[in-house]
């Protein structure tokens, strides 16, 4: 099916200023409603499926984009004004459309279509059943106080959510080092700092900053200033802001009818009950126990040889600098000196290589495309006959302002045509966002191996989002259930460690060698290098989420419940001060789902087994991996998209032999 290309002139949304985005509330929300009074004028004997439920799934198609391309450029726009209106305008839109949305006589049309009993399936069953679910829990069924209480509620959530995240990615702290404190410091690291007038090298919490300096500074006193920071970060505002967000989930949840907020959100979830989460997480960090305790002993023992003392105990800003010198006294791997190997350039055009040959399609550099910035970049996915299919953008490098993380932004999800736009098919567009060090006509950008996997990784959400085929906008790419969205770019990250890829990706930034085999052996052995402590922390996270979720009040302090946390199954105790939840920006979107990173790796590492015994590079495996789970989206249960895949029942065993646990 035909599928739309984009202009540049589709991309004047990329230069938006200030004054035209807090224009555009007022029109998509008059879009909105205009499509819902035109669904509540159909008399109830003629509702059918297209003009009752496709009617509401397509209300928001035409403001989408617009919506979506707001959100992009409150995270990525170098001019602060214009995030700041985006920032605004999303509020705006997001607390009027809950006003539109809680529209009893909409929930009326769809239950008498629902009266007409017809019958339904595939996508279609799935996209009505969802719908039907969903709208019981916006609260229909409801008394109309407490429906509106609801309702208020939600537009509360909604500025709190935004300033949170805000508050992050524009938190800005920073460290001044001087010449005699760089010991151990690359030199390669130290050229791409700032320096003041003093000549003092400034380090801030930025990730291509914080990583290496951490890991390789000597400087005990200089790495635990930078930690501490790092603990501070969002500031002591956002645990505020937490606090009355927390108050408004727990709120919700109890006038909805359930236990916690956890179990809310849950219920749409592959894990369906909190509960199951709970227990996964907890049965998890038993059986790993062991190994962290292992992994710590390591360190701990790391640390008093190198300082030559049987004293020093273990302190939290020691574990990545420790954890960095065991790699490289043990394993013969130095990270930075590995980052020689992966120029930036080179490990780019490694990773489209391996994903043009997994899904025969390939990615061309579009020129003359108007963006946000010098540095992004715009790309055509075209298929085997050369007919584009998706476009994407990548803008990789850190700015002041910027989102902070790695992250795939959709803009246009792939869906069929509105009988208005022809016949055809709305191709996917999306963003993907990482903050790598950015190149300077003295040194290239040269990533770790961590950051080669990120890349694997993100590009794998860009995949899956690019290469839909689900009819339905809200069934499209990576709108799956919460708690699988990260297993198909999990899986990917397997392609990171594949002797034959690290050959194809590795260009050294001076000789152009690539990694040799006793290198790729060496650095395959660091696979599961301390996965006992780096699995724990995951954990830590997925286990704070959850009981802030289930259990917590308003009275209680989410710093200290972390702390807590963290000091139990890590065994390193926090400083007091350390304010972590305030930068914990997963806490808005993943809320009681960060228990998902590993639940998802479970099926990650199982889908895994096929392409490790029937070829990492196997066209063959890989489209029948874009067929049957990329292609799909949520018009399936994620389930059974892994069981079409593997042929089987999905099973654990992949991943726990990963640990040596049988």
């Amino acid at each position: 099916m035909k599928r739309t290309e984009y202009t540049p002139e589709d991309f004047r949304w990329t230069r938006w200023d200030a004054a035209t985005i807090t224009k555009m509330p007022a029109d998509i929300l008059a879009e909105k409603r205009g499509c819902y009074e035109a669904i509540k004028e159909i008399p109830e004997s003629e509702r059918t499926f297209e003009n009752t439920v496709f009617a509401i799934e397509s209300s928001d198609y035409k403001n989408e984009r617009v919506i979506n391309a707001i959100d992009v450029l409150m995270n990525v726009s170098p001019d602060p004004k214009v995030r700041d209106a985006a920032r605004v305008a999303i509020e705006d839109i997001q607390k009027t459309m809950i006003d539109i949305e809680y529209d009893e006589k909409i929930y009326e049309a769809l239950k008498a279509y629902a009266a007409r009993k017809r019958v339904l399936e595939g996508a279609d069953k799935k996209l009505f059943d969802d719908m039907l679910r969903d709208m019981k829990r916006m609260g229909f069924e409801l008394d109309e106080a407490k429906r509106k209480e609801l309702k208020e509620n939600y537009k509360e959530l909604t500025g709190l959510e935004t300033q949170f995240l805000k508050n992050i990615n524009e938190y800005n702290d920073a460290i001044l080092v001087a010449p005699e404190e760089t010991e151990g410091l690359p030199e390669q690291y130290l050229k791409g700092l700032a320096r003041d007038d003093k000549k003092n090298y400034i380090v801030t919490l930025k990730y291509p900053d914080y990583f290496p300096f951490v890991e390789n500074a000597a400087h005990a006193a200089k790495r635990k200033e930078l930690f501490d920071k790092n603990l501070k970060k969002g500031g002591v505002k956002n645990i505020a802001i937490l606090k009355k967000i927390l108050w408004y989930r727990k709120r919700n949840a109890e006038l909805l009818g359930y236990a916690n907020h956890a179990d809310f959100r849950i219920e749409t979830r592959m894990a369906k009950h909190a509960k199951t989460a709970k227990e996964f997480l907890n049965s998890l960090a038993e059986k790993i126990a062991p190994l962290v305790r292992r992994d710590l002993h390591a360190l701990a023992e790391e640390k008093r040889r190198i300082l030559g003392s049987n004293t020093e105990a273990l302190a939290y800003y020691d574990i990545p600098y420790y954890l960095n010198q065991l790699r490289k006294s043990s394993m013969k791997i130095d990270k930075e000196k590995m980052r020689e190997y992966f120029p930036f350039a080179s490990v780019k055009d490694a990773v489209f290589r391996s994903y043009e040959t997994l899904f025969s399609v390939r990615f061309v550099r579009g020129e003359g495309y108007p963006l946000w910035h010098e540095d992004a970049e715009l790309y055509r996915v075209e298929d085997a006959g050369g007919d584009c299919i998706a476009q994407f953008i990548l803008d990789l490098y850190p700015r002041e302002g910027k989102y902070g993380h790695a992250a795939m932004f959709p803009i246009i999800h792939g869906r069929k045509t509105l009988p208005e736009e022809g016949e055809g098919y709305v191709a996917p567009l999306c963003v993907m966002v990482a903050n790598f060090n950015k190149p300077t006509e003295e040194n290239p950008s040269l990533l770790d191996h961590n950051e080669v996997l990120t890349f694997f990784h993100e590009f794998g959400h860009v995949m899956h989002h690019s290469l839909t085929a689900a009819t339905y906008g809200s069934q499209s790419g990576t709108r799956v259930e919460r708690d699988f969205v990260e297993a198909p770019s999990q899986m990917f990250e397997y392609w990171g460690w594949d002797a034959e890829v690290l050959r194809m990706l590795s260009r050294h930034y001076k000789t152009g060698e690539a990694l040799s085999d006793a290198m790729i052996e060496n650095l395959k052995k660091t696979e599961h290098y301390m996965e006992g402590y780096i699995t724990m922390r995951q954990l830590v996270f997925g286990i704070f989420d959850l009981r802030l979720h289930m259990e917590h009040t308003e009275h209680d302090d989410p710093a200290a419940l972390y702390n807590e946390i963290f000091a139990r199954y890590l065994g390193v105790t926090l400083p007091d001060d350390a304010i972590f939840p305030a930068g914990f920006g997963h806490l808005v979107g993943y809320d009681a789902g960060y228990y998902g990173y590993m639940w998802s790796k479970v099926y990650a590492a199982d889908m895994f087994t096929r392409f490790r015994s029937e070829g990492i590079l196997s066209g063959t495996i890989g489209m029948d991996y874009r067929n049957k789970v990329l292609e799909k989206g949520s018009s399936e249960e994620a389930i059974n998209l892994i069981k079409n895949f593997l042929g089987r029942e999905p099973s654990n065993e992949a991943f726990l032999r990963e640990f040596g646990i049988k």
